[in-house]
């Protein structure tokens, strides 16, 4: 079978800063390992990864395949009628998709060991697309008794003078070096798009931490996450998070404690795992 993997980054403009991007190419290599043949026109299977409606035109395979992983507030009511069937990446999503079922993502980082004593109390990796991101990070900032490593694009425009407080390394992280980067600091946190937390899409990238990485990620709430997590730490405003980072810097045994077993819960979560429950549906 010829399956086509159509995201919103192709052909975009830095589309390897988009996490589209690198979940394709993970879904790529895992349909390629299994015999599928990757192609980029007349495919019998086109498998549309929805994060906004860039690309929708090129739906045009015999068989069609939607997985929404991202920005579910963009989803119109009529939108999966065109589908054979749909994905979701949350539960409360299956009530308001007709003909989907539910996928959690997954990761293909591989772990990589501390070997040297992390720099940093806290990092964080991400673009400026969120205006809670911003907020939080500002407010770590001007508490002024954090070390943080900060790389992603925007932040030396949207931090001024604050950027002083912190250790930018760029706009971008080399994806294959993800687990160097966050082995960097003890901690980093994590905040997405409202309409994600609110529906309980948990992000790839929280996945990739733990699965690359000792850091221990402190994720904002959402409701999501205990369905892949047994404990993770989790915040609900950054007045609540700074209390969190204190107590896990000041209990290193805890700390690495919670982070095994995050790393233990992530392991399960492969995107061999998310082609097996495609496949149900190839065959069905």
């Amino acid at each position: 079978m010829r399956i086509r993997i159509i995201a919103p980054s192709d052909g975009a403009k830095n589309e390897t800063w988009w996490a589209d991007y690198w979940v394709k190419r993970d879904l790529e290599i895992e349909f390629a390992r299994r015999g599928y043949e990757i192609v980029s026109e007349n495919a019998d299977l086109d498998f549309y990864l929805f994060g906004s409606y860039a690309h929708a035109d090129k739906i045009t395979a015999p068989i069609k395949f939607c997985w929404i992983y991202s920005h579910p507030d963009l989803v119109q009511d009529n939108f999966a009628v065109q589908f054979d069937h749909v994905f979701v990446l949350s539960k409360p999503l299956l009530l308001k998709v007709a003909n989907s079922t539910l996928l959690f993502g997954g990761s293909s980082k591989t772990f990589v060991p501390r070997k040297e004593k992390a720099k940093y109390d806290l990092v964080f990796m991400g673009n400026t697309g969120s205006p809670k991101r911003i907020e939080t990070l500002k407010y770590l900032i001007d508490l002024k008794k954090y070390k943080i490593g900060l790389a992603g694009a925007g932040w030396d425009s949207v931090l001024g003078s604050q950027i002083e407080g912190v250790d930018y390394q760029g706009p971008y992280i080399d994806n294959a070096k993800l687990g160097e980067f966050f082995n960097q600091g003890l901690l980093s946190f994590y905040t997405g798009h409202e309409d994600m937390r609110k529906e309980g899409f948990v992000a790839v990238r929280i996945l990739d931490i733990f699965k690359s990485s000792e850091n221990l990620c402190i994720s904002e709430t959402n409701a999501g996450l205990h369905e892949m997590f047994r404990n993770i730490p989790t915040y609900g405003s950054k007045e609540f998070l700074a209390p969190q980072i204190d107590w896990f810097l000041e209990h290193p045994d805890e700390r690495e404690r919670v982070a095994l077993r995050c790393r233990q819960d992530a392991a399960e979560w492969t995107f061999g795992r998310v082609v097996d429950e495609v496949e149900r549906w190839i065959n069905n």
